[in-house]
């Protein structure tokens, strides 16, 4: 049951990653900004999981809202679309494919 599940989820993301870059090209969005909003935050959303420590949080959401002003200030909205993008592939590889490792003991 649960392979049939991640299945469906794995073909519901790929739909999703599909749609908005159709909707981008039909659209003619920026695909720099969209390209630079995917790679900004791709990592962060696939290790969001491991964020344990009040420093990495601090500066993962300074540099949110930072970059939110900037989005903000001077119009660079298809950088949100790249968000989006990382958002769901980061979180589809976070939550299927990043694991806790054992640390070794001596």
């Amino acid at each position: 049951m649960k392979n049939k599940f991640n299945f469906i989820i794995g073909i519901v993301a790929s739909l999703l990653v599909s749609a908005i870059i159709i909707y981008s090209i039909e659209n003619n969005h920026s695909f720099v900004q969209i390209f630079l909003g995917f790679i900004s935050f791709i990592f962060p959303a696939i290790f969001i999981t491991s964020f344990k420590s009040k420093v990495s949080v601090f500066l993962l959401s300074t540099t949110v809202i930072i970059v939110a002003y900037v989005i903000y200030k001077f119009s660079f909205l298809d950088f949100i679309i790249g968000v989006v993008l990382a958002i769901i592939s980061g979180g589809a590889i976070s939550y299927y494919r990043v694991s806790k490792a054992n640390v070794f003991k001596k």
